[in-house]
Formats: C-alpha cells, sequence, structure tokens
C-alpha cells in the first residue's frame, strides 16, 4: 500500500512539474510576443484551470493577436468581470476589430482610470491615441456611405498591382515602377509614383515626360505628418483629384485612403481629405482607382484576410455621398465590413449588365502588355519592363544599354540633320562640315559596338542569374 502511495505521489508530483513547466513556456513565449506558439500550452492549462484569471488574460490575448477574435472575448470578457488591468486593452482592441467601436472607447476608457492611479504617463498617451482612433471610427461607422458592391476577388497582396489592369486606357495604368507602385495618365506624359525617403518613409513623387525624357521628380507638397506613409496614387482625368494611401495619424488602420486636389492657383494641395466608410477600416486599405470611362471604381483592403492576401472589391461610383440611413448598428457594422456585396445592391439594378461589360474590358486589357521596351533574353523570354529583370546586376547593365541607346539616338538625330545642311551648303559650308560629319559617324559606330556588348552582357547576366535559382 506504502509502495503504491508513493507511485502515486510521484506521478502527482510528475504532473505538477509538467503543468507548471508548460504553464512557464507559454508565459516565457507570451512575454516575447510569440502569441500562435504559446496558444497550444495555455489551451492545455486553461481546460485544467478555466476559472485561473491570468491564464484567461493571457490566453484571450494570444487568440487576440493570432486573428482568432470572436473566441477571444469570452476569456478576456471574465479577466475583464475581475478587474485584470490589461484586459481592458485588450478588450479595446478586440471590439475595434470587430467594429464594435463604442464598447472599443468604454474599454479603453476603463483602462486609462487604471493608468491614471499608476501614473504611467507614457502609456497614457499611447492608449489615449488607441481611444481617439476607436471615436474616430465610431463616428465613420455612423456616417457610413451607401455604396453599391458590384464584385470581389481575393488575390496575393505581392501581385495585386497586376488586377488593376481591368482599368479603361482612358483611366491610364497602375503599375510598379522601380519596385513600388505608380500612375501614369492616358497621355503617357504625367506618372506619379511612391518611393521611399531618407528617413525611409514613402512620399509621393510626380514627373512629366519632355521630348523623350521624364523630367526631375517632383515630391508632392502634402500636408501629412512627418512618420507617415504616404502611397498607392490614383489620378483622375481632370490632372487634380488625387487618390492615395496613408498612415497618417488620422488613420483609423494602417493605410487608410485619402482624396485630395491640386491648386494649380497657388501651386499647392488642398488639405487631404480621410474617406469613410466602407473605404476605410481598421485595417489596411490601399490603392483606390476609378474608371470613369466605365463608371466604376476599384480598391483593395486586407480586413479578415489571411496573411499575404487583399481583397480588390468593384463598386459604383457616387455622384454625391449617401449615407445609410437605418437604426440597426449590426446592419451598419455589416455594410461597413462589406460582408456581403449582395447587402449593397438596389432592387431593380442591373448589375450582371455591368459585371459583363467590365469583364469584357479586362479581357481587351489582359491582351495588351503593358511595354516599356521590348529586349530578348533568349527564344523564349522576353522583357518589356524594367520589373521583368531578376537579376540586379543585369538590371543594371540594360540601364547602362538604355542610356548609351539615348545618347546612340540623339547623335544620330544630329547626324541626320547635319546631313541635311552638308547636302544644301556651299562647296565651303561642306569643307567646313566634313570633319565634324566623320568625327561623329565614327563616334555613333563606337557607341553600337559598346550597346551591343551592354546587351550581349545584360543577356548573358540575366541568363547565368536564372539558372542557378
Amino acid at each position: 500500500m506504502a509502495k503504491r502511495f508513493s507511485i502515486l505521489l510521484v506521478i502527482t508530483l510528475f504532473c505538477i512539474s509538467a503543468f507548471s513547466q508548460t504553464l512557464e513556456e507559454a508565459k516565457a513565449l507570451y512575454a516575447k510576443g510569440e502569441y500562435a506558439k504559446a496558444l497550444p500550452a495555455f489551451e492545455t492549462v486553461i481546460k485544467k484551470t478555466p476559472n485561473n484569471v491570468s491564464l484567461n488574460q493571457w490566453y484571450g490575448n494570444s487568440l487576440l493577436e493570432t486573428g482568432r477574435l470572436n473566441e477571444s472575448e469570452k476569456y478576456l470578457k471574465f479577466a475583464a468581470s475581475k478587474n485584470v488591468k490589461e484586459s481592458f486593452r485588450s478588450l479595446g482592441k478586440l471590439y475595434f476589430m470587430l467594429y464594435r467601436f463604442k464598447e472599443s472607447v468604454e474599454a479603453y476608457d476603463k483602462y486609462l482610470v487604471l493608468l491614471r492611479k499608476e501614473k504611467q504617463t507614457n502609456e497614457i498617451e499611447i492608449v489615449e491615441n488607441l481611444r481617439d482612433k476607436s471615436k474616430t471610427a465610431a463616428r465613420m461607422l455612423a456616417n457610413c456611405e451607401d455604396v453599391q458592391f458590384i464584385d470581389s476577388v481575393i488575390v496575393d497582396k505581392e501581385k495585386f498591382l497586376e488586377e488593376y489592369n481591368i482599368l479603361s486606357k482612358e483611366s491610364g495604368t497602375v503599375f510598379k515602377l522601380n519596385g513600388f507602385p505608380a500612375f501614369e495618365n492616358q497621355l503617357q506624359d504625367k506618372r506619379y509614383y511612391a518611393k521611399p525617403d531618407d528617413m525611409n518613409r514613402f512620399r509621393l513623387y510626380g514627373q512629366t515626360k519632355l521630348m523623350n525624357d521624364w523630367s526631375d521628380e517632383t515630391r508632392l507638397n502634402l500636408s501629412s505628418d512627418a512618420m507617415a506613409d504616404d502611397n498607392y496614387p490614383f489620378i483622375l482625368s481632370d490632372g487634380v483629384t488625387i487618390y492615395y494611401a496613408s498612415t497618417g495619424l488620422s488613420s483609423i488602420g494602417g493605410y487608410d485612403l485619402f482624396i485630395t486636389r491640386y491648386n494649380s492657383d497657388s501651386e499647392t494641395y488642398l488639405k487631404p481629405e480621410q474617406l469613410g466608410m466602407p473605404f476605410n477600416s481598421p485595417y489596411n486599405d490601399y490603392m483606390l482607382a476609378i474608371d470613369e470611362y466605365n463608371d466604376v471604381g476599384y480598391f483593395a483592403t486586407d480586413r479578415f484576410q489571411p496573411e499575404g492576401k487583399v481583397v480588390i472589391y468593384t463598386f459604383i461610383p457616387n455622384k454625391e455621398k449617401i449615407t445609410i440611413q437605418t437604426d440597426d448598428e449590426n446592419y451598419l457594422i455589416e455594410r461597413a465590413k462589406i460582408t456581403s456585396i449582395r447587402q449593397s445592391w438596389k432592387e431593380g439594378a442591373d448589375y450582371k449588365s455591368k459585371l459583363l461589360q467590365i469583364r469584357e474590358n479586362q479581357q481587351k486589357n489582359q491582351e495588351v502588355i503593358t511595354r516599356e521596351f521590348e529586349f530578348i533574353i533568349n527564344d523564349n523570354v522576353v522583357y518589356y519592363k524594367l520589373d521583368d529583370f531578376k537579376s540586379p546586376a543585369a538590371r543594371q547593365s540594360f540601364l547602362q544599354y538604355q542610356n548609351l541607346s539615348k545618347l546612340l539616338t540623339t547623335l544620330n538625330n544630329q547626324l541626320e540633320e547635319k546631313r541635311k545642311v552638308y547636302a544644301e551648303g556651299s562647296s565651303e559650308k561642306r569643307n567646313n562640315m566634313a570633319k565634324s560629319i566623320l568625327a561623329d559617324e565614327k563616334k555613333s559606330e563606337e557607341l553600337v559596338v559598346q550597346r551591343d556588348d551592354l546587351a550581349v552582357k545584360t543577356r548573358n547576366t540575366e541568363i547565368k542569374y536564372l539558372k542557378i535559382q
């Protein structure tokens, strides 16, 4: 009997040790922000001690941080009922992500009361900003625009700009310039793009084409805070209305969508206006484009999407803003989330014809490859854009090839003009011009050799790079 008791005691002590070890490991992972790794251990432990207040907070917050929003509420509310301080901050974030903005404000207010008692000044400022975002989002929700959505498609985030080839030619082109989002107008004489500045913050720039060359870039002087990223530009056909995405202080998510207009009289941009819901959300909202020719619009968002995916919505732009009139807050939340595009449809409206028109345009546009140039790599591969190059060295070599080609074109044009003058000139004039023409012809021949050598070097470098990938 004593022996049996000893065995049971050893097993019990082992289980307690294993339980403690599992919990300690989970707590260590949690402290490092590795919530996904901590979850299984917390889940095992909380089944055995469901009323452990701290466990409910840890487990609930881990569920929240890993995107299991609806599951997390039960545990966080239990922790909050026992006045666990951090649970109020977690609930504030949870309700914000679920569009329950009034509840989010209330949770943050309770958290702030506790922080003020402890005089945590730095933390107070951070949480006040979070609460203010919830208040802004609550106002947006109350004024949610009545927008008709007619289609949606989920795509890889890394390639989502390629989906904008659906735009009509009259609307311009969305593409990548040196790896960053860019827009070029229908006439292909103006382009706008984003790129990082010296502080590694994205800013918007513009260029104008003069003859065959682009002008020096000019930064768009937008009203934006220094730590914000401004990105994803799109310009309407009027040439002055600009849509873009920004992470500015007034943003309620990561990127929010904004609109501004260029004032040609003062050569400045008007104060940007933040778009409301359903366009903006607690998540990232990108690249709003309006196809005025087909009377449709598009924008991308990662709301409620898996990691690495975005959904692109197709909508019918309103001529003027019309807000949703309802006392049903749940319905308002569903419309702001765009839970169902059919929910936004008007009775008797013909959306099938509109979708058919869009898809026909998409098919036509997909048949036309946007070509900045045509450069043959081998019998099976032809590049049309700088982004097509996989090898950085080959890309750099090709840029040298392009510059040399431009120099050669300029020289040959000058030669042609000289030959015309020579043919029509007097004997004396011809004698004076002969040496100059011969020198230019020799220079042209040398440039042709250098250009062709660079072409060969570029191809070989790219082919070699592709083989080792």
